[in-house]
């Protein structure tokens, strides 16, 4: 499971996505100057994240959900049936919430700009909502995931393509590294993901790294994670 900031990021109601890819997946320029970061994290504290929809919504047929990655992939032609009163707007509902909302989608929106909801899918994939810090339990895999992914962002959010990469690989060994350890212990919440005992649900929550070209990579990974939380 790659551990980049933010995952990926679309644009809410657009063709056109601006995606990032997570750092171990990366494949622009890894030699690019890094002087947007890290930044000071020693104050950060992580936010918690909400509890994701329960997978298998029955909202969104197979097609509809490779019609929403192709929408944002650049698409436009794929993009109109997700709207309100749209043969597609129960799918497209069920896939685009926002951070304010009490229980988080395939897509999670601050504004205009949404990332992808890795971390509720994990805990979807390893039947840990119920343990998840916003529903008063000791903490998931995926509130693990969540506060690395925070203080990533926090420490290279200002950073771009390679730049990105370089301050991301410095932070996780720096500033951010208490929170990709205890991602990462083999003793904790997330030691499911480690070796062959993972579920089967839980390749729905990453990119195929067999995939190299970043395009279909991203459509790929979009259109399995929605068909996991948003289709049958």
């Amino acid at each position: 499971m790659g551990c980049g900031a933010g995952g990926v990021q679309l644009n809410k109601d657009s063709g056109a996505s601006e995606v990032f890819v997570p750092p171990s997946d990366a494949a622009s320029d890894t030699d690019a100057p890094n002087v947007c970061g890290p930044l000071d994290v020693s104050k950060y504290q992580p936010e918690l994240m909400h509890p994701p929809n329960p997978a298998h919504a029955g909202a969104c047929t197979s097609q509809q959900a490779g019609d929403y990655a192709a929408c944002q992939g650049g698409d436009t032609s794929k993009c109109t049936q997700f709207g309100s009163g749209q043969p597609a707007q129960a799918c497209g509902a069920c896939i685009e919430t926002q951070k304010t909302d009490a229980k988080w989608g395939v897509v999670v929106f601050d504004n205009s700009v949404g990332t992808i909801n890795v971390e509720g899918c994990i805990d979807n994939a390893l039947s840990q909502v119920p343990y998840e810090k916003s529903n008063a339990g000791p903490g998931s895999c995926g509130d693990l995931l969540h506060a690395s992914y925070g203080c990533q962002d926090q420490a290279c959010g200002a950073c771009t393509g390679g730049a990105f990469t370089t301050c991301d690989e410095a932070a996780l060994s720096g500033g951010c590294s208490s929170y990709d350890h205890a991602f990462a212990s083999s003793t904790g919440e997330c030691k499911a993901l480690l070796g062959d005992a993972a579920p089967p649900a839980v390749a729905s929550c990453e990119p195929d790294l067999t995939i190299k070209d970043p395009t279909s990579q991203r459509a790929d990974f979009l259109t399995r994670i929605a068909k996991y939380m948003c289709g049958n």
